[in-house]
């Protein structure tokens, strides 16, 4: 009789994993500052708790296709109810793309670093992950590399714009480039809201159909927990989305939030506002240290102290024990180590991150 293991697909074993274990000691640990996730510190407003209250009264029921909030937000896109797909985050979108659109053996090209979701969902469809260093210096994509990789097996090409960590922005005519591949393209705007002088680049769904955008309400929102996002693409690739996404993966408190948030932008604002002028903060105190804080357009802030001698495990044990605060662990760039991410958090959270740096870099 065969051992379990050998029934498994043989990817499942050679697949990357996305560590989340550090929200179970963020959890376990309330007076830890958590400025190491992307997580917005400001919770929901009482318009949302009601709105998701409510919803929770009519959960023995199926959700529908929530035409209404599909619609309100193609408007705020010029786009239509089609359009939209919604979904239980971009996580969901992450998974569900590479399931579209590899199979065993295709190649994905993205960026390195980025997100460390992405990697692990490709390889768990057999896919492989090809991915280009950023340019030294500035951090922006080496386009000329990414194109270069392009060969007959691609079938995905990944832009995080604002890129996750970095925190940069694409130049438009690069990202056209791209988009005239003719290769799916997946647009991740998970953080443009933080800087909406930054149009969205959903029209470019309009002129070439290969392309799609993810998006989540997780970070201005504040929905990490919350679980909501959605995709944006030609009718024809909602539909393929909608096939392979389960049916009602989205529940009706989630749409509910949305929908009360997506209502009063207000909130919005003000979660943006506190972040924007936090990482304004960090930026200039991380530079009066002789830091290299890389300028933030999401919320988060990417910083290189190799120059210091210091390693990333060193920085990120030092904040632990002399304040109690989570940072993010960045693997090395360039073959450089000494570089990690801050999120700014509650007020205190982030004085306690400023208390850090100016004793441990000053």
């Amino acid at each position: 009789m065969k051992e379990l293991k050998e029934w498994f697909v043989p990817w499942l074993f050679t697949a990357r994993e996305y560590d989340a274990s550090i929200l179970d000691k963020a959890w376990a640990n309330p007076d830890y500052g958590r400025l190491m996730l992307n997580e917005n510190p400001i919770p929901p407003s009482e318009k949302v708790v009601k709105a998701v209250t409510e919803a929770v009264k009519k959960g023995n029921r199926y959700p529908d296709s929530m035409k209404a909030l599909r619609t309100k937000i193609g408007k705020m896109y010029e786009l239509g109810p089609d359009n939209v797909a919604l979904c239980n985050g971009s996580s969901e979108v992450i998974d569900v793309m590479m399931r579209l659109f590899l199979q065993p053996g295709d190649e994905i090209i993205m960026s390195t670093p980025t997100f460390g979701l992405f990697p692990p969902r490709a390889e768990l469809c057999g896919g492989k992950v090809v991915q280009i260093p950023l340019r030294e210096g500035d951090l922006q994509y080496d386009v000329e590399g990414m194109l270069g990789a392009i060969n007959e097996k691609t079938k995905l090409i990944l832009i995080i714009n604002p890129n996750n960590p970095s925190g940069v922005f694409i130049d438009d005519a690069d990202l056209k480039r791209f988009c005239e591949t003719g290769i799916p393209l997946c647009i991740d705007e998970a953080y443009r809201d933080y800087h909406p002088e930054f149009s969205s680049k959903a029209p470019l769904i309009k002129e070439y159909p290969n392309v799609f955008l993810s998006v989540t309400l997780s970070k201005a929102h504040g929905f990490a927990g919350i679980r909501f996002g959605y995709v944006l693409g030609t009718e024809e690739m909602i539909n393929a989305f909608n096939t392979m996404f389960l049916p009602w993966n989205v529940n009706l408190m989630s749409m509910a939030a949305a929908e009360a948030i997506l209502d009063n932008p207000e909130e919005i604002q003000e979660k943006v506002k506190h972040n924007n002028n936090w990482m304004d903060t960090f930026y200039s105190e991380l530079k009066k240290l002789g830091l290299n804080p890389f300028k933030a357009h999401g919320n988060y802030m990417l910083v290189d102290a190799t120059m210091t001698g210091k390693t990333t495990s060193e920085i990120l044990q030092a904040a632990l024990e002399m304040e109690k605060i989570y940072l993010k662990r960045i693997g090395e760039i360039h073959g450089k180590t000494g570089y990690f991410r801050v999120t700014p958090g509650l007020d205190e959270e982030n004085e306690r991150f400023m208390r850090f740096i100016n004793n441990y870099f000053g």
